[in-house]
């Protein structure tokens, strides 16, 4: 049975293990996941209602993660759908009122696939405004402007033709082009881009490598990212780090355990095992954030194994967990049990993406929700301190009023 509940997964012993290592060493490591029926062209979808986009939000608030990302897809602007555009809007505010920080990362449209392919020229004229827009309208917390480069091919009519497209200069001057669009509207907003780790080892790895070197010495490039979705995919992001040292944060923005999706050897059990030995390779590579990719699996597998277009059905799975769900609510309990007992966990959480000082105050607000438990118990060790202390500081006083007391009193005698 691919679906069941969340206290049906025990995890193993190596797994176990797996979550100990976050209480000593994870707080650092931030997860997000990503926002399905949100993102690409899930909101143009009939069956996607308002009540199967919460229905699949409160399930991913459920993991008690810290970001919600969407991959925004920017059909209903181009094509002036303002019912389209009103729903997105709140469902961002849903995120911002649940106190979780907004990932935004480019998806382009789908309006330009199959015949609505462009021009390289044309999608690179139509990449900075769109990212202005939405930069402006939803001032996310973190932006990746550039999802994956090969990842825009099947949208761009001259991909294979023309030299434009795989010139280095050209992709380092539109990242440019974009960090500064982003940051002309929303200052605060981190900026970051990635790649697809596999790329590495693909007849272009020289490009890929070539460009992220130096798009991490572009001024306001915060982050750089790796999509994994094979141990091979560790292999290649892991040579990359060690033969190029990174000079800015690194992201594990997309993940899972299969390139498409499916469980691990067909055992969601074994996906639930994934997801630690991945946040154990994150810790290795000194990765700041992990994001699982087809989050609809944390709820049921059916979701895409079925594909429904039911919506009532649709929400009736949204309400199921499978192991995986469980596995990472375990790991950020780990996480948030190492965050409280670290003294610098408050004043650093506002940046623990990225490590740039320029994150906002919404990132703030949200790691103090998801540290709850640990405010309230260092609000109570810290009562009990002065607890403590008061009642040193009025011993103190007696003490010294019943000196003064007979001093006073011996002086009056003589």
């Amino acid at each position: 049975m691919l679906a069941g509940g969340a206290a049906d997964f025990l995890p193993s012993a190596a797994v176990k293990q797996t979550f100990g290592q976050a209480q000593a060493q994870g707080a650092s490591v931030t997860f997000g996941v990503l926002f399905a029926r949100a993102s690409y062209g899930g909101p143009e979808m009939s069956y996607n209602t308002v009540a199967v986009e919460d229905a699949d939000l409160n399930m991913l608030l459920a993991t008690n993660v810290r970001c919600i990302r969407i991959d925004i897809g920017y059909a209903p602007w181009l094509q002036k759908d303002q019912t389209a555009i009103d729903e997105m809007t709140g469902l961002v505010q849903q995120i911002r009122a649940a106190g979780r920080c907004l990932i935004i990362a480019d998806a382009a449209s789908e309006t330009y696939r199959g015949g609505g392919k462009l021009p390289w020229s044309q999608f690179l004229a139509a990449w900075v405004p769109r990212v202005s827009t939405l930069a402006a309208l939803y001032h996310p917390d973190y932006y990746e402007v550039i999802k994956e480069p090969g990842w825009y091919v099947p949208m761009v009519s001259d991909a294979g033709t023309n030299p434009q497209f795989q010139s280095v200069s050209v992709w380092l001057s539109l990242t440019q082009n974009l960090t500064d669009a982003v940051h002309a509207v929303s200052p605060s907003s981190v900026v970051g881009v990635a790649i697809a780790a596999n790329s590495l080892t693909q007849a272009a790895g020289a490009f890929y490598t070539q460009y992220l070197n130096q798009a991490q010495a572009i001024p306001g490039m915060d982050f750089i990212g790796f999509d994994i979705y094979s141990a091979s995919d560790q292999t290649a992001t892991q040579n990359y780090l060690s033969a190029n040292p990174p000079t800015k944060p690194v992201w594990i923005p997309e993940a899972w355990s299969t390139a498409n999706g499916n469980p691990l050897n067909g055992n969601p059990i074994q996906d639930a095992e994934w997801i630690g030995s991945l946040f154990t390779f994150a810790i290795s590579i000194h990765a700041t954030c992990i994001i699982p990719f087809y989050t609809d699996h944390l709820a049921s597998y059916s979701l895409t194994a079925s594909s429904p277009t039911d919506s009532a059905q649709i929400i009736s799975l949204y309400q199921q967990r499978t192991p995986i769900f469980s596995a990472i609510q375990t790991l950020l309990a780990g996480v948030a049990t190492s965050s409280s007992v670290s003294s610098s966990s408050s004043s650093g959480s506002s940046s623990t993406i990225s490590g740039a000082s320029n994150a906002t105050s919404t990132s703030a607000t949200s790691t103090s929700t998801n540290n709850s438990s640990h405010i309230s118990t260092s609000s109570s060790a810290n009562g009990r301190r002065a607890l403590v202390l008061g009642v040193v500081v009025l011993i103190v006083l007696i003490v010294l009023a019943a000196v003064a007391f007979f001093f006073f009193r011996r002086r009056g005698t003589l």
